[in-house]
């Protein structure tokens, strides 16, 4: 296992377990790897130096306060809990696979730099999900579309209503909105301090309140995505919208590819889906850059038969994939 992204590793566990864990990483990992046990929240605060991983206890975690959990969100935070859950490690089970996620998390960063000096000279390519109703799936419609180190950005107007623990949320949309409107010139660093990573590709959650985006100018989001295409280090940064972000931007002017999500089974969906083809197709110049599809076949797993058949977005390939089904 290649644990070469891990230097310091902070271990939070007031029981005897945190003691077992240290000795059980002393003896596997590395020389080079340095572990910290702390058994209170005050000791481990206080300690300057920051870590690759934290593997915080759930009551540990909880004592700390809320800018500190916000801090540790950001980073590659596991819970250690009494039971299995997805992004924790329970402490019945054993550490090797604690070793396993931990080999996840340096082969991942080693895939994001050997994709980021690929992309060095590439701009980033700017993709729309675009629901004109809210759709609790969209991000799971997106990453359907998403490859590696790609990025999924939550622009609902509903606000986030995912299912993930309150443990692995990081910063979301709404705290991202405050920055672009500063314009701030790190704009980018401050993205990938919220992105959380997911199963290959990295997600930032919807704003908790639709208003973040309104407050928003079009001259706002034109900054933003200029950033994102001229200096971000993604191959594609993919934006899950609802009708709230439509209503302040030009689609056709922003992205580079736009995909709108219908439904076989909301007719409202499907009329409103109408309209906006109409539109596009009015305003739009070649080469065609927008697409629709129907959110049954990607969640029902009937859309995509190889992951490579993604590249092919004009209308007689999508024509094509559907008849195959």
């Amino acid at each position: 296992m290649d644990f070469s992204d891990i230097r310091t590793i902070i271990i939070g566990e007031a029981g005897e377990y945190g003691k077992r864990l240290v000795r059980y990483l002393e003896i596997h990992l590395s020389s080079a790897v340095r572990v910290y046990h702390f058994t209170t929240a005050e000791g481990m605060v206080s300690f300057k130096e920051e870590a690759e991983i934290y593997l915080l206890d759930e009551r540990f975690f909880k004592e700390l306060s809320e800018e500190k959990q916000k801090f540790l969100k950001q980073k590659k935070l596991i819970l250690l809990t009494w039971r299995e859950e997805q992004g924790s490690f329970c402490k019945y089970d054993n550490p090797q696979k604690l070793l396993d996620m931990l080999s996840d998390f340096t082969d991942y960063n080693s895939d994001l730099s050997d994709l980021a000096a690929e992309l060095k000279d590439t701009p980033t390519k700017l993709t729309i999900m675009y629901s004109p109703v809210y759709d609790e799936y969209l991000e799971q419609i997106a990453r359907s579309f998403m490859s590696s180190g790609d990025v999924y950005m939550g622009a609902e107007d509903l606000g986030y209503k995912g299912i993930d623990s309150e443990y692995e949320e990081g910063g979301d949309m709404g705290d991202l909105c405050y920055y672009i409107h500063l314009r701030e010139e790190n704009i980018l660093d401050i993205l990938q301090d919220m992105l959380i990573p997911k199963e290959e590709v990295q997600v930032l959650h919807s704003p908790d309140l639709y208003f973040y985006l309104r407050e928003l100018t079009k001259e706002d989001y034109a900054w933003f995505f200029d950033k994102i295409k001229k200096e971000s280090p993604y191959r594609e940064v993919f934006w899950g919208a609802g009708n709230c972000f439509v209503a302040n931007v030009d689609m056709l002017c922003f992205f580079d590819q736009i995909i709108l999500i219908d439904s076989r089974k909301n007719p409202r969906q499907s009329i409103f889906c109408d309209r906006l083809e109409r539109v596009l197709n009015i305003n739009q110049e070649e080469p065609q850059i927008w697409q629709r599809i129907y959110r049954e076949d990607i969640l029902d797993g009937t859309a995509w038969k190889e992951r490579a058949e993604r590249t092919d977005f004009t209308p007689d390939g999508w024509k094509n994939i559907i008849c195959q089904r």
